[in-house]
């Protein structure tokens, strides 16, 4: 032992010379008068174990702890830690003179070296409680060191070690007290951050904050006066920096700065802004001088004129001036990390975006949106630049559901019907990758691979360069799996988030959202209700629930949240029938959603007459789709929409709507048989969608016709009620209802084929085909397809005949056409004519064909918007801190 350094309430400090590794070493030792103590000996040893785990220049290293021989009996406790030649932070403001702070510089410096030095403890789960001038060291070199960890906490500790560490209500510095610990509550690594915000205020201004004339006057103010700001006792003080600074000191541990890390990235920035300015300002004023002399400045040979430098100096000072402006006015506004800033992208009348699939899509740099809308022209992918207000179809992509950007962003990848495809930003034809369907997203990896689930199945990958598509994961049917979906590869590059349907639930909100490592068979549950969950960089699940979207603390190395979801945006258009929702997110920390108030997805049924007036049949609204009108006109079987789709008979007569199938996966498709006397529909069985039938007054138990097919719609029965028709991938194949029911395929090929239609005589089939790249309307005879017809132009779908079998429907665009057709020996038709604009969906006739059946909005639609927020993440960290 060299010399005593210093005393404390927990110990003496003496400078030492260790003669093994002989460096000079700093001894702490508990004092005489508490060595008997068991409960001081155990903080003691505790405060050399948690600060001896930290390894940052900017905390004082422990080296050792060991037991010293007391003469007369008994030992003493004594930390060995690193010796730190310089002086104490109160010294050297005491250097300044009374009430002087410090030069700015200096004590920004300082302070950001204190808050990293917070933070690597914080993140430890150390607390230090005693932040003041004294417990600060500054080195001969200038590196500032935190010491005595004497009163550290271990957060994650045992309830037994924070007793220990707890001696009543008032441990700490009487004025650097956060408002908690003088009030004897439990404290955490906020505290902190309020004692750091005492001390950068009394670095800057040489004045503490809270100036109570005695300590209960000093505790009274430090309870329920706010300090004033800085600048009111040190005017050069710039307003942005005040707002660190003051955020730090917010009575509400909510409301307070919540990590010392974001503290030390605020004020780094302040610095390397401020920086900047004094640049500026010194290149623009050598400017200046510059054509102050302008005899001198023409007389150089090669030298600018003056005006050559005055005007780009103006234009470069005022540029910066405003920016610094806005930057500052923004960190005063609303303490803390600046607010995004937003903006909204107004979809034209024409275009709409689709609620069955994820529609947009950011590069990871966040300089391009793409959405993917429909119009009369058909749907297309729609790329946007963020420096651009207009956004154009990129041609190629007609008839795509849902899109991806590549890692680099130079590609889109995107999905339609039946391909997913990729094309180059700069344009150019789109490149197969392989035959697709059943898909409502799909996510470009960074390994390169694109991930995407199919409905009724589990998840997949594929080469962006294409080849065959490789399963990564299989349903558990006995927990009810129906499907996995929206899948999210990591950053790690093994791990993928993804959300699960269970056949049991109502509504997606009631989704669960997994993860799991590829190439494992155990998957981890991470959110119990939600969809469309994904990782974003601020270490955060982001997933929707509803209207609104949530994040959640997540640590992806243990595959488990680690805090509370908090709800971060209202919007995102989910849609509860397939847990979808309209929000994309860059790695830049940009968002895009369609925010809350936009269309709704509950429609009414009603008639709608020929020349277009509307007749509601019930004023409740709810996801109806494919309504089905019974040959006896009396009824209607309809779809309802929910995460497990059932049927249910509307009764025109009683004007009462009954359920018809019960969960279990989907059903839906109605269509009634000939006689009226059954309902035929789909129904999912496991990963499989087959047809089944039960009478329509549910009297009887549902009969399963087919085995182990995949039908995408059941169409239309027969006149003589001994056929179906219906879709499997992308083909028109016929049940016969005989006692074998074996399928048949009536058309295949390479289009895509859907909406088989039998004539109201049994000899014609009007269907949808894609083999000119675009949707069109054909009519075929039946049961041998020798030829074919197009009765539409300018692209058709949903084809349907009248009752009396003269008329054939189709839907173009946002209208619906009708042509007149004469059948029999042969097959002709009349120029198509629009009848009117139905607002919704039509497929039948009412049985005197003067009116339409149709589901339509409640509301005319406005126009779609897409909300984009640039500087996200930090909005994100600040809001889930402030609910910690």
């Amino acid at each position: 032992i060299l010399e005593k350094l210093g005393e404390g309430g927990m110990g003496v400090v003496y400078k030492a010379r260790d003669t093994k590794l002989d460096r000079d070493v700093a001894l702490k030792f508990l004092p005489a008068h508490l060595a008997a103590s068991e409960q001081d000996k155990a903080r003691f040893v505790q405060e050399a174990k948690a600060a001896a785990a930290l390894n940052h220049p900017n905390v004082c290293s422990i080296i050792d702890i060991q037991e010293h021989e007391v003469p007369g009996g008994g030992k003493q406790l004594f930390i060995v830690m690193e010796f730190v030649d310089g002086q104490t932070l109160r010294d050297r403001m005491t250097d300044q003179g009374p009430g002087a702070g410090m030069p700015i510089k200096q004590a920004i410096d300082i302070g950001i070296q204190i808050a990293d030095g917070l933070a690597a403890a914080h993140e430890k789960g150390i607390v230090h409680r005693d932040i003041k001038p004294e417990n600060i060291m500054i080195r001969r070199d200038g590196i500032a060191q935190i010491m005595d960890f004497g009163l550290a906490k271990l957060r994650a500790g045992s309830s037994k070690i924070t007793r220990l560490t707890r001696q009543g209500s008032t441990v700490g510095t009487a004025g650097y007290m956060s408002p908690e610990q003088i009030q004897g509550q439990d404290v955490d690594h906020r505290s902190d951050i309020f004692s750091f915000g005492v001390l950068q205020y009394e670095l800057l201004t040489g004045q503490l904050p809270f100036k109570g004339v005695h300590e209960t006057a000093l505790a009274y103010e430090i309870v329920n006066v706010d300090a004033p700001p800085m600048s009111a006792v040190r005017p050069d003080i710039d307003p942005s920096l005040d707002a660190i600074v003051l955020e730090c000191l917010e009575k509400d541990l909510n409301e307070r700065a919540q990590s010392a890390k974001q503290v030390s990235i605020d004020l780094k920035r302040f610095k390397r802004e401020s920086s900047r300015t004094r640049v500026s300002r010194t290149i623009a004023t050598r400017q200046f001088d510059t054509a102050s002399a302008p005899e001198q400045a023409a007389s150089a040979p090669g030298k600018k004129s003056p005006a050559a430098y005055l005007w780009p100096a103006l234009a470069g000072a005022l540029a910066i001036g405003l920016g610094l402006s806005l930057w500052s006015s923004g960190r005063s506004a609303g303490s803390g990390p600046t607010p995004a800033t937003r903006f909204l992208v107004t979809l034209p009348d024409s275009v709409t975006l689709s609620d069955v699939f994820n529609s947009l899509a950011l590069s990871p740099d966040g300089k391009n949106l793409a959405y993917v809308a429909g119009s009369e022209r058909g749907t297309f992918v729609y790329l946007r630049r963020m420096d651009q207000i207009d956004a154009a179809p990129v041609p190629g992509t007609g008839g795509a559901t849902t899109a991806s950007f590549s890692p680099d962003g130079q590609w889109i990848a995107f999905a339609d019907a039946g391909e997913l495809s990729k094309i180059s930003v700069l344009g150019g034809a789109p490149e197969k990758i392989c035959d697709l369907e059943g898909v409502f997203s799909i996510s470009w990896g960074v390994d390169n691979f694109i991930y995407y689930g199919v409905v009724n199945g589990g998840l997949f990958r594929i080469a962006a360069a294409g080849g065959t598509p490789e399963p990564l994961t299989t349903l558990d049917s006995a927990a009810g799996e129906v499907s996995h979906r929206y899948p999210q590869l990591l950053p790690d590059g093994k791990t993928l988030i993804y959300t699960i349907k269970q056949n049991q639930i109502t509504t997606f909100d009631d989704a669960l959202i997994a993860a799991r490592r590829i190439g494992t068979s155990g998957q981890k549950v991470l959110q119990r209700g939600g969809t469309y969950g994904f990782y974003i960089g601020t270490g955060h699940l982001v997933f929707v629930r509803g209207g609104t979207i949530y994040a959640a603390p997540m640590d992806p190395d243990n595959l488990e949240l680690t805090g509370p979801a908090v709800p971060v945006e209202q919007g995102g258009w989910m849609n509860p029938t397939s847990g979808t929702a309209n929000i994309a997110c860059s790695n830049t920390g940009t968002l895009a959603f369609i925010p809350a108030g936009q269309q709704s997805r509950e429609t009414n049924l009603g008639w709608i007459d020929r020349n277009g007036k509307i007749e509601l049949l019930q004023d409740f609204p709810r996801n109806y789709y494919k309504p089905k009108l019974s040959p006896d006109g009396l009824k209607i079987a309809v779809s309802v929409g929910a995460a497990n789709d059932d049927i249910w008979i509307y009764h025109l007569g009683r004007k009462t709507l009954t359920r018809f199938t019960f969960a279990g996966g989907n059903h839906d498709s109605p269509l009634w048989s000939a006689d009226g006397r059954y309902v035929y529909y789909v129904a999912e069985n496991g990963t499989f969608r087959d047809i089944c039938r039960k009478p329509w007054d549910g009297g009887g138990a549902e009969e399963r016709l087919t085995n182990g097919l995949n039908i995408q719609g059941l169409r239309s029965t027969s006149p003589d009620g001994k056929l179906l028709t219906f879709t499997q991938n992308g083909d028109i194949w016929v049940l016969p209802l005989d006692e074998a029911r074996t399928p048949w395929p009536f058309l295949k090929s390479r289009a895509a084929e859907y909406s088989p239609m039998l004539s109201r005589d049994g000899r014609w089939m009007a269907y949808e085909s894609d083999e000119s790249g675009t949707p069109e309307v054909y009519v075929t005879p039946f049961p041998k397809p020798d030829w074919k017809r197009q009765v539409s132009t300018g692209g058709g779908w949903n084809a349907f005949w009248s009752r009396n079998g003269k008329e054939l429907y189709f839907k173009s665009g946002s209208g619906l056409f009708v042509v007149d057709v004469v059948t029999g020996e042969s097959f002709d038709f009349s120029q198509p004519r629009k009848l009117f604009d139905p607002g919704g969906d039509i497929q039948d006739v009412s049985t005197d064909d003067r009116r339409f059946l149709a589901i339509g909005y409640p509301s005319e639609p406005a126009s779609l918007k897409i909300e984009v927020a640039l500087g996200w993440f930090d909005e994100v960290k600040k809001k889930i801190s402030k609910n910690q």
